[in-house]
């Protein structure tokens, strides 16, 4: 288990410092990737060695994925803790702790700030964030937050449309984080209402329109002035599933349509709907059609 310092107001760049840390101390970063709301994942592995954090800047959400066991957490040299498969310890800024790694072992973690905290709380529970504080947690017991570790080490970063789906689960983590591992959570409020008719063709038209860019909740949200927490609720609410799997659909259905235009190239194809990888396409194209891109067009007489 691993944590950084870095100052809760401070820009994404700054914190790469703190990554610089973590290598010196022997780990090996497998990813990370700087969210558009300012949050950071990163994905580690770690060996044998001993680790201290003292008093780092900024919080950190640290999910074990794979042999935890081989993590303790240390007072005065003695174990007073030990690690599992899918532990989560959360380390508010300014804690202090030291760990002793007796070998490989592999995490994920969510870098966040006051500022995160406080926008989640106003946009989540429509609240002034007040005086909230976060709990340390050394190898806690949280299935959902370990659900949530697993889908992380096995999903693809940075495959194309990944972003708004990257975005929406570090959202989901902030809001696990505030509503169990913090002092007086508040109740999630019931969803009202839907988007208006107005804006709901507002966004189909400009998602059509913009199916080949990258398309971030953020962007979406601005779209109808919303913030990005209200947007995903409402968005769900009118449409009956989250933007990201709408903007996949509709990637999907136009490669369908464009694939059965003589000549077309399966590339291009892709590229115009939004996914820059060939292998990305292919496989989300056959998960939702049963066929390949090049299957389907030659079944429909197009190859």
């Amino acid at each position: 288990m691993q944590d950084h310092s870095c100052s809760p107001l401070a820009p994404a760049s700054s914190r790469l410092d703190i990554v610089d840390v973590l290598r010196s101390a022997g780990l090996d970063q497998q990813r990370l990737l700087e969210l558009d709301r300012g949050q950071t994942l990163a994905q580690w592995q770690n060996r044998k060695g001993q680790v201290h954090y003292e008093r780092p800047r900024h919080h950190v959400l640290s999910i074990y994925t794979s042999h935890g066991d081989r993590a303790s957490r240390l007072v005065n040299g003695h174990a007073v803790s030990r690690g599992f498969s899918g532990a989560v310890c959360l380390l508010p800024a300014g804690s202090r702790s030291t760990w002793g790694i007796s070998g490989q072992f592999e995490f994920v973690h969510l870098y966040f700030n006051d500022r995160d905290l406080a926008q989640c709380a106003e946009q989540t529970w429509d609240c002034e964030p007040g005086h909230l504080q976060l709990q340390e947690r050394y190898h806690a017991e949280d299935p959902l937050l370990a659900q949530a570790g697993q889908l992380l080490a096995m999903t693809d970063w940075q495959a194309p449309g990944q972003a708004l789906a990257m975005e929406h689960l570090a959202q989901w983590l902030l809001v696990q984080v505030v509503s169990r591992h913090a002092i007086a959570p508040r109740a999630t409020p019931e969803v009202r209402g839907q988007l208006s008719r107005r804006y709901r063709r507002l966004l189909e038209d400009r998602i059509d329109a913009e199916l080949d860019q990258p398309l971030t909740l953020a962007t979406l949200a601005g779209w109808v002035n919303l913030s990005p927490y209200h947007f995903a609720r409402l968005f769900r609410a009118t449409f009956g599933c989250a933007p990201y799997q709408y903007i996949q659909e509709q990637r999907l259905l136009r490669a369908r349509r464009l694939l059965q235009a003589p000549g077309s190239k399966i590339t291009a194809v892709g590229l115009a709907c939004g996914f820059g990888d060939p292998s990305q396409f292919s496989r989300a194209f056959r998960k939702r059609f049963g066929a390949t891109p090049s299957q389907y067009r030659m079944a429909s007489g197009r190859g």
